[in-house]
């Protein structure tokens, strides 16, 4: 039978054999003459038998098709691809598909997040460990295997709700890999053992520092030297304070601005002294080195540094500490006079929330009092801080104004949060973060002092310089968007980031008389699909072959970041680069590739972070849906039987299929414009889905309660 016969071929090609990886000679030969390629491998999520790496210049990325071309390779692993011969591209596309013979450097840590099967046949020669990641193989362990629980063959009822870690130790056949398990994670659905999940499946370290390690920094309580005071400028009488989330422990940066005679300001922005108290080349760096970034789930951090060292860094108020300063002389009209760079010890004077600085904002003739404000200490009162926090937001909404008129782009993307039950844990309530004045006043600052300073160390480290790029989008994949815009009503300028910015903003505010609806969809629908064919920025060694300084998105020559050393590694080697370059510390003892193999670690450890973050969001989500939501939706992408929509009251895309609905479906795909006709059953109402569209969405938990699921509703009859 039919049936049958495609069984038979799916067992055949999973018992298939990978091929051998061609020889490091081989490779380079095949590099050299440009038949072969080499990139970082990225896995379709949702059809894990579509691979990608990218091509060099403006050609579309280079496609492997199927497990068996994989060739063994894992998401994020440095492959070396050899180019099919023309017959065997996409035929519509002419995009060009390739096969892996090389893996250059495994990313991949192997290991994943599963389950065992909940029955056993008797004289089973294996067991399948199954991984959530359909990008990961099924994984064969033995029977025999003593990684699996004691009681797992008599009783695999006893685990199917279960979770564990397991490791790939080899991948001959196609259709499955051998492994072992690792530890047993826990319950599934539990919210302790689906955040360890989390962290595991992203290769993150659950786990705190070793208290051992401590022995590398001063314990607390911790009072500052008279001689370490004597070799640093005393800021302690300077009015200056932080300005963060309420909820934020970790307080990196510090603000601050007085006059001068002749009417200029002196800006500063006062950043922890990390790499006063981490030394380099200590067991405690290369820990911390490989963390290279404090992870933020929703109802949890998982700190960078061991938490004493957060505590002893921490600019708290009313306590001297160490920093490390950038001072910027500015006209009043926020010109750039001069700026110097200086280690300091400061006493800031009160720990602020955005909210008492969007106060300030919104109430700019108000004279504040302690009332208004946390505690403030050194004999400053809320009106100096009020003060200070006018001056700044005037220069602020100077500065910003001046750098999207003169190319900076700025893309917005939705970011949910939630209201925690303070004992549980459990989701409350869910908002949108919004961004406001009192956040694009210090976004502002910190931009001005990274790019100072990537400025200052690149100038002193040619070679060395640990700075951040973002490089220009594809080109075909800019010109296509543009087409598609075009189709829709929308001109996108897409010549460089500020064209692309001043366009996209006359289509980002509503219209006179306009559906507020209507205008969030637009707005929503174009950012999104402008960040797609945006790349990641990244860190990098400038002599990594002389790559392109410049940073796409901000416009600027030269980037780094410098102001967030307590959560971010990349922050401290720029802090060492910054001493060895006023000769106020130890000269760096790296070579390039040094700097390059520590770029490389930060830019993984960021990004796994962050896709940790999304999924601790996603998880939260599913909690809070204890009864399903309604919502308003805008239509990302048509399909013929599914939408891609992102839902208004989370920010989250989700698939909306239509095989389930009571609806008479027409997909029409004409001039690359996909359009879906549904004809409600009931009252026959037609409804027309394309891109922009608004619809009406119900959210709910999925079956096994970790995902959140959205249902299209019918239109509401006007």
């Amino acid at each position: 039978t039919p049936a049958k016969k495609k069984s038979n071929a799916k067992k055949k090609a999973e018992n298939e054999v990978f091929e051998s990886y061609m020889t490091e000679e081989e490779v380079e030969k095949g590099l050299l003459d440009k038949t072969m390629v080499v990139g970082p491998i990225r896995i379709n999520p949702r059809n894990y038998k579509e691979a990608y790496i990218p091509s060099e210049g403006d050609e579309k990325d280079i496609m492997i098709e199927g497990l068996k071309d994989r060739n063994r390779a894992l998401e994020g692993d440095e492959v070396v691809v050899l180019i099919n011969p023309p017959d065997a591209w996409k035929v519509n596309s002419g995009q060009r598909t390739g096969k892996v013979v090389y893996i250059k450097e495994m990313f991949h840590s192997r290991t994943c997040i599963g389950r065992l099967p909940a029955s056993v046949e008797p004289c089973s020669s294996y067991i399948v460990f199954s991984p959530r990641d359909s990008r990961i193989p099924r994984i064969k362990i033995s029977p025999d295997d003593k990684s699996l629980p004691p009681q797992y063959l008599q009783e695999p009822a006893l685990y199917a709700e279960t979770l564990f870690n397991a490791q790939i130790t080899a991948w001959h056949e196609v259709g499955f890999a051998q492994g072992v398990i690792v530890e047993e994670v826990g319950k599934s659905g539990d919210l302790e053992v689906e955040t360890l999940a989390i962290l595991l499946e992203n290769n993150l370290d659950p786990n705190p520092i070793k208290s051992v390690l401590n022995i590398f920094f001063p314990r607390l309580p911790y009072t500052i030297p008279e001689e370490e005071i004597a070799r640093r400028t005393d800021l302690r009488r300077d009015c200056i304070f932080t300005i963060d989330p309420a909820t934020a422990r970790d307080l990196d940066d510090a603000v601050s601005v007085r006059h001068l005679d002749g009417g200029n300001l002196e800006v500063g922005v006062h950043i922890s002294d990390v790499s006063h108290f981490l030394h380099s080349n200590t067991l405690l760096d290369e820990t911390v080195c490989k963390r290279a970034t404090t992870v933020y789930l929703v109802q949890r951090v998982y700190h960078m540094l061991p938490v004493e060292l957060c505590h002893l860094c921490s600019l708290t108020p009313g306590e001297d500490k160490v920093a490390f300063s950038v001072f910027v002389e500015m006209t009043p009209n926020a010109e750039v006079v001069s700026h110097h760079f200086v280690r300091s010890v400061i006493h800031s004077c009160a720990q602020l929330a955005y909210e008492h600085a969007q106060m300030v904002i919104d109430n700019p003739e108000k004279t504040f009092t302690s009332e208004d404000f946390p505690k403030i200490h050194n004999g400053f009162t809320a009106e100096d801080c009020a003060a200070t926090i006018r001056e700044l937001y005037k220069l602020s909404v100077i500065m910003r104004k001046r750098r999207f008129d003169t190319g900076a782009l700025r893309i917005d993307q939705p970011k949910l949060c939630f209201h925690l039950d303070a004992d549980t844990q459990m989701p409350l309530s869910s908002f949108i973060y919004e961004n406001k004045e009192s956040h694009r006043l210090i976004e502002e600052f910190m931009l001005l002092a990274n790019m100072t300073v990537a400025e200052h160390i690149y100038s002193a480290f040619p070679k060395l310089a640990f700075l951040r790029h973002h490089l220009p989008p594809r080109l075909n994949m800019m010109t296509e968007l543009q087409k598609r815009m075009e189709m829709y009503g929308v001109n996108l300028d897409i010549t460089d980031a500020g064209t692309m910015h001043s366009s996209m903003t006359k289509y980002c505010s509503q219209m006179p008389g306009e559906d507020p609806a209507w205008s969030w969809a637009r707005y929503i629908v174009l950012n999104h699909l402008c960040a797609k064919p945006m790349l990641r920025a990244n860190y990098f060694c400038p002599s990594d072959e002389c790559r392109d300084l410049h940073h796409y998105a901000l416009n600027a020559p030269y980037y780094t970041h410098f102001t967030s050393p307590i959560r971010r590694y990349a922050d401290i080697m720029v802090h060492r680069l910054l001493a060895a370059s006023l000769d106020i510390g130890p000269q760096p003892k790296w070579s390039h590739l040094d700097v390059k193999r520590i770029a490389m670690i930060c830019n993984r450890q960021k990004l796994a972070a962050k896709i940790a973050g999304e999924q601790s969001s996603v998880l939260f989500l599913a909690l809070y849906l204890r009864e399903p939501v309604e919502s308003l939706a805008a239509v990302i992408d048509v399909k013929d039987r599914s939408l891609d929509v992102i839902v208004k009251d989370f920010g989250i895309t989700l698939r909306v299929y239509t095989d389930p609905l009571p609806v008479k479906v027409q997909f029409i795909n004409e001039d690359n414009m996909p359009q879906m006709y549904l004809q409600w059953n009931g009252d026959g109402t037609v409804q027309l889905v394309q891109l922009f569209s608004v619809v009406r969405v119900e959210v709910s938990r999925s079956k096994d309660g970790l995902k959140p699921t959205a249902k299209l509703l019918p239109p509401q009859s006007t």
